[in-house]
């Protein structure tokens, strides 16, 4: 089956947290993290894969103010997960994960994460995530 861009959508974010410092230099470091609700279901036998992307806001930013990232480290793993029925070869998994766009400055930070699930009834539910970046403050990106 192909893999479709973005398939699955963000139902909500919840727990968001983050630290900030400003390292000697004047970059602003960032830890990110929280969870994303989602309701991604498998197809079948076979594993259905997709695509999914969130945004985390970057607070303390002036309006029109972006970061533009030098260094960044983001993680994406299964929070929850569900079998609506009897789990036969079922599989749920995180296959890779990135940021959209590190160097265009920009106020939020974009995660973009790839997802798998088999089974006809199985389901990912929830993703945690800890996103750690470093990066300038500059004018924003627009497109």
């Amino acid at each position: 089956m192909a893999d479709p861009t973005f398939a699955v959508t963000v139902i909500d974010t919840g727990s968001p947290h983050f630290v900030t410092f400003t390292t000697p230099n004047g970059m602003l470091a960032y830890t990110f993290t929280g969870i994303v609700l989602i309701d991604f279901k498998g197809t079948g036998p076979d594993i259905f894969r997709t695509s999914l992307q969130f945004s985390i806001p970057i607070p303390g930013l002036s309006p029109g103010q972006g970061l533009k990232l030098f260094n960044w480290a983001p993680f994406v793993t299964l929070s929850a997960i569900s079998n609506d029925g009897p789990a036969i070869d079922a599989l749920w998994a995180v296959d890779e994960f990135s940021i959209d766009s590190p160097e265009r400055a920009l106020p939020t930070v974009a995660v973009n994460c790839k997802l798998a699930v088999r089974d006809i009834d199985g389901r990912i539910l929830r993703l945690s995530y800890v996103v750690q970046v470093l990066g300038s403050v500059e004018p924003a990106f627009h497109v």
